[in-house]
């Protein structure tokens, strides 16, 4: 489910939720990132875009090789979750932080996402 943010900006319209503008391709940056489908694959690259709120809430929508979109979610800095269902195969998700780099593990999918997109900079 995806909720908007009601917190009127100074032109009194309301604000969005990352999910809601990062759903309509409203992305406060873009970026390349290193990805995989699957496991036992080379990373490769991914295109990336953010859509950002303050204090590390975030949604990344990466977009995989083969044309496919994965968002994966972030709140107060830390991943939590992505937009998984039974038809991946596995809701498994996993994620850690190592210096900058947010290491993501979505079913069977790994994406390396860099400090920098979630908060800018």
């Amino acid at each position: 489910q995806i909720l908007s943010f009601k917190a009127p900006d100074g032109d009194g319209h309301a604000l969005e939720s990352t999910a809601a503008r990062a759903g309509q391709g409203k992305f406060d940056a873009r970026a390349s990132i290193r990805c995989t489908q699957r496991k036992g694959q080379p990373m490769g690259q991914c295109d990336a875009g953010v859509a950002r709120d303050a204090g590390g809430t975030a949604t990344v929508i990466v977009t995989r090789p083969d044309g496919r979109t994965r968002a994966i979610f972030f709140e107060k800095g830390r991943a939590v979750s992505a937009d998984l269902s039974q038809a991946d195969g596995s809701q498994h998700f996993w994620a850690t932080k190592k210096g900058d780099l947010y290491l993501i593990e979505a079913a069977n999918e790994r994406y390396v996402i860099p400090e920098a997109l979630v908060f800018g900079g």
